[in-house]
């Protein structure tokens, strides 16, 4: 598999993604713009939240303990904007399926995932650089993270490190403390 490849493809539809996401609710505070996948590496999705969605989240399930609103704050699976336009993502997912398969049939699957895990954050990274995120980038933070709640933790904290500065890391890995 080409992995230069793969980051491109993954960067131009991660531009598409956030970037409608962007235009569509530029009246939000965003704090966090994720890309995903799951324990098989067949998928590379998008995800991002903002305060306000938050907010709403946590107001509509009445939640009020800490630790409950901060797994909701960041839990991928609780957030208003997952998978938003992922349709820019088809091919990517198509194309992993099958490389996904190939890499357990062979026995490569570890190096596999590693590759694609390097690829979203490249892609993140890509982005980053070249301004894509704005006046916003001082108010989010970039991560990537599994669908897998036992790789989730490590790939979160891992990518959150490579692709903040040390500051918002540092904030970041206090995310669950109450």
């Amino acid at each position: 598999m080409d992995w230069a490849e793969l980051t491109e493809k993954i960067s131009a539809a991660s531009r598409i993604s956030f970037s409608d996401l962007i235009d569509h609710r530029n009246g939000e505070r965003f704090y966090a713009f994720v890309l995903y996948t799951d324990p098989d590496c067949y998928t590379v999705l998008p995800s991002a939240n903002s305060t306000e969605k938050h907010e709403e989240k946590i107001a509509e399930e009445g939640v009020d303990d800490p630790k409950e609103m901060a797994g909701f704050k960041w839990s991928i699976g609780e957030w208003a904007y997952e998978c938003w336009r992922a349709e820019a993502f088809d091919a990517i997912c198509e194309e992993l399926s099958e490389k996904s398969q190939a890499a357990c049939d062979s026995g490569a699957f570890p190096e596999f995932r590693q590759h694609v895990h390097s690829a979203m954050i490249k892609a993140l990274s890509s982005l980053d650089e070249e301004g894509f995120f704005g006046p916003l980038r001082s108010q989010i933070v970039l991560f990537i993270s599994s669908s897998d709640y036992e790789e989730s933790i490590e790939t979160e904290n891992r990518s959150a490190q490579l692709l903040n500065s040390p500051e918002v890391y540092g904030e970041f890995l206090k995310r669950y403390a109450t």
